[in-house]
C-alpha cells in the first residue's frame, strides 16, 4: 500500500509541475514567440503523467489504499493549475509515510 502511495505523490507532483510548464511556459511562448517547440515537448510529458497518475489513483482506489474523497481531490486537482500541489499537500497530510 505504501508504495502506491508514494508513486501517487511523485506523480500529483511531477503532473502539477508539468502542467504549470506546459500553461505558464510553453503555451505563451508558442503564441507570443511562435515557437511550438515547447508545447509539442511538455504535452505529451503532460499527458503521459495525467493518465499514469489516474491510473494509478484508480488502482490505488480500487486496492484500498486511497480513500475516495482523497482519490476524486486527486483527479480534480490534476486537471487545475496548482490543483496537483493541493492534491499533493492533502495526500501527504493524510498519510504521514509520505512526509519528507
Amino acid at each position: 500500500m505504501h508504495t502506491h502511495r508514494k508513486i501517487l505523490y511523485w506523480l500529483a507532483f511531477s503532473d502539477g509541475i508539468a502542467l504549470l510548464a506546459l500553461a505558464f511556459v510553453a503555451v505563451p511562448i508558442k503564441y507570443m514567440l511562435d515557437q511550438p517547440l515547447g508545447v509539442k515537448i511538455l504535452g505529451p510529458v503532460h499527458g503521459a503523467l495525467f493518465l499514469s497518475l489516474t491510473a494509478t489513483t484508480l488502482s490505488a482506489l480500487a486496492r484500498g489504499a486511497l480513500r475516495p474523497g482523497l482519490a476524486l481531490l486527486l483527479l480534480v486537482g490534476a486537471l487545475l493549475p496548482l490543483g496537483a500541489f493541493l492534491a499533493d499537500y492533502r495526500l501527504r497530510l493524510a498519510y504521514p509515510e509520505l512526509q519528507r
